[in-house]
């Protein structure tokens, strides 16, 4: 068995780690709550991620890493972005996080680009109320766990984390975990996440700890609140 590559994301990802998040998550709850209509149109739900991804790696806070395994297809052997991370740094700048003019000017162009296109692409796919009430939950998350007297918490955070179905149980996820820990060594600082239950295991075995589970006013298939658990990665080199 081949394996995996691992390396940082460039603009040329974009496409491979939009399709890789979107089948990663097209039976993730609180995805299935913001996008009840995803499997009637993915190819919108393939946007979402393809302008997230877009918008991350023109972020300077932000290193996106995906993973690559060989596949073929149409008779070619080729890389296929079978797994991706995007970690961001809130806090003092690091070596990968400073500001980059690169990055400045090809944010302006790809956010005039984005609202450009959005003249022209209807959103059928999503719930605008849920996405709405997600993004209260999330500001809500943000000031309680990770807001201290008006300053963030010095970590790594990891946004999103996605394996391709193709590519599971190869210990892809778990790796993409272990290198924002390692950044979080290196800078003398935590790490953080908000999980969803079912990526609990994962996380508590590369030494995340549960400080909490924080219950969102999204609500799953069952009619209930999606329980998010509030991981940390406690660095044993800061003084607290």
């Amino acid at each position: 068995m081949t394996t995996p590559i691992y390396r940082i994301a460039t603009l040329s990802d974009v496409d491979g780690i939009a399709e890789c998040a979107a089948e990663a998550m097209m039976e993730d709850d609180l995805f299935g709550a913001l996008w009840p209509r995803r499997k009637e149109y993915p190819e919108q739900f393939v946007a979402y991620f393809r302008r997230r991804a877009r918008e991350r790696i023109l972020d300077h806070s932000v290193v996106n890493l995906v993973s690559e395994i060989p596949v073929q297809e149409n008779g070619k052997e080729v890389l296929k972005v079978v797994g991706m991370a995007q970690w961001q740094k809130f806090g003092k700048p690091t070596v990968e996080t400073g500001w980059s003019p690169v990055k400045a000017v090809g944010k302006r162009l790809i956010g005039f680009q984005d609202w450009a296109y959005s003249w022209f692409e209807n959103d059928t796919a999503s719930d605008p109320e849920a996405v709405a009430g997600f993004v209260r939950d999330f500001t809500e998350m943000e000031h309680k766990y990770w807001v201290k007297d008006g300053k963030e918490h010095e970590r790594w955070h990891l946004q999103i984390l996605a394996v391709h179905s193709i590519a599971r149980r190869r210990g892809i996820g778990g790796r993409l975990v272990e290198l924002g820990v390692e950044r979080a060594k290196r800078d003398g600082c935590d790490a953080s996440l908000e999980a969803s239950p079912m990526g609990l295991p994962l996380y508590k075995s590369k030494g995340f700890e549960v400080l909490d589970t924080y219950m969102m006013k999204v609500k799953g298939p069952d009619g209930q609140p999606i329980p998010s658990p509030i991981l940390m990665w406690k660095n044993p080199d800061v003084q607290r």
